[in-house]
């Protein structure tokens, strides 16, 4: 792992966040010298708080992929899965906990053990627009009718999404 890489991330999306943010502040330090020194403070605040929180989800996520074993990944979730796989991944992520720093790992190690790229992307929707971690402040803000009906509409999302790229897949293959 060379250093430029650490600085600047490894691919181009990590090099356009790190680039933007670097311009960012520095048209800040210039223009707002004392809204970037709050900025930089309060991010590396967050950074602390967050560093040993997103290293052992980390650490859980890839002892998960560790101890699946592959045989069961293609089983459940592989190319001949179909529907079954698809609902399986989409509504079991909806119920994965933690921010994307938790749940995209645990997914990419199910994918690269062979679960099926509709299932991947049935579970990235189903993470995603499910959400079950976040019902508890959704019933503090809005009430059990507004979060009976989000999670009424989201669960049939990553299915039908499943669904739709099993059969581009399907048919481009």
């Amino acid at each position: 792992m060379d250093i430029l890489n650490i600085i600047i991330g490894k691919s181009w999306g990590q090099r356009i966040v790190v680039l933007g943010a670097a311009i960012l502040y520095s048209y800040l330090f210039i223009t707002k010298p004392n809204v970037a020194k709050k900025g930089v403070i309060n991010s590396f605040q967050t950074f602390t708080t967050l560093f040993t929180l997103i290293i052992a989800a980390l650490l859980i996520s890839q002892a998960i992929g560790l101890l699946i074993p592959e045989e069961r990944v293609i089983d459940l979730l592989g190319e001949g899965s179909g529907l079954k796989g698809i609902a399986t991944g989409g509504l079991l992520a909806g119920l994965l906990q933690g921010g994307p720093y938790a749940a995209y790992p645990i997914i990419k190690s199910l994918y690269d053990k062979g679960a099926h790229i509709s299932v991947v992307i049935a579970m990235l929707l189903g993470y995603g627009a499910i959400g079950i971690g976040r019902v508890a402040y959704g019933l503090m803000f809005f009430g059990p009718k507004i979060v009976g009906l989000r999670l009424l509409l989201a669960l049939p999302v990553p299915i039908l999404a499943g669904l739709i790229v099993l059969l581009f897949v399907t048919s481009i293959a």
